[in-house]
């Protein structure tokens, strides 16, 4: 009897489970102005990392590893504005960490984040490399549980894309990234901005109460019919 239960009771689980799928945030707001002096943030859109603008093809958890994304432009990538344009770090010249909030159209369970790289057809220090996340449950409007990741220094994502493991499970329906440091130093060109290609996350759709709700009044039915 107790087998039954619990077979009952995984296949009940597996009803309101979902697969991991590619999320691909549905805006992008970047929160840094510069101050003095003050050019703004964006001399690429932000817009562009979420658009799939850059991208070779259409990405789906099966097949975004063989996906490349394009030289970076105007209309293929982000990057900041340098308020003091004489080369060097952006860390070093005074310029603080970058926050970009991401809303995910939807509440998920996230576990990987993944970015194309700032490029032109070679690495370029340019490129954002290590990050603060926040995760928030309500749209943005606080944050809980947070994680830091980072690509390697000197390793940018030129061809293929960058997949970070966030350590866990974080439930959100909007995560805010915050760059700490890109590849300045490792000898490539630039490190003077923060640059992205395009960013997308690995996670699972969490399930609607009702969802939830009705998954186990079916299990207790189940349940019943057993027992009668």
């Amino acid at each position: 009897m107790k087998k039954s239960l619990l077979t009952l009771m995984f296949f009940a689980a597996a009803a309101v489970s979902r697969a991991a799928v590619l999320i691909t945030p549905t805006g992008a707001t970047a929160s840094l102005t510069f101050t003095p002096p003050s050019p703004g943030i964006n001399f690429f859109p932000i817009g562009n990392i979420v658009n799939n603008s850059g991208l070779s093809g259409a990405t789906t958890l099966a097949n975004y590893t063989t996906i490349s994304h394009a030289s970076a432009s105007g209309t293929t990538a982000w990057t900041t504005d340098d308020p003091t344009p004489n080369g060097g770090d952006w860390f070093a010249e005074g310029n603080a960490p970058v926050a970009i909030e991401l809303p995910l159209g939807g509440l998920y369970s996230v576990t990987e984040f993944v970015f194309w790289g700032y490029h032109f057809g070679g690495p370029n220090s340019n490129e954002a490399r290590a990050f603060t996340m926040d995760f928030s449950t309500d749209g943005g409007s606080s944050y809980g549980s947070t994680t830091n990741v980072a690509q390697p220094l000197g390793s940018p994502a030129v061809n293929s894309p960058a997949t970070l493991s966030l350590g866990g499970n974080f439930i959100a329906d909007t995560i805010r990234i915050t760059i700490t440091d890109n590849h300045f130093g490792s000898g490539f060109g630039g490190g003077d901005r923060l640059g992205l290609g395009e960013v997308k996350f690995i996670g699972t759709a969490v399930p609607e109460p009702s969802t939830v709700l009705f998954g186990l009044a079916g299990l207790a039915a189940l349940v019943r019919r057993r027992r009668a």
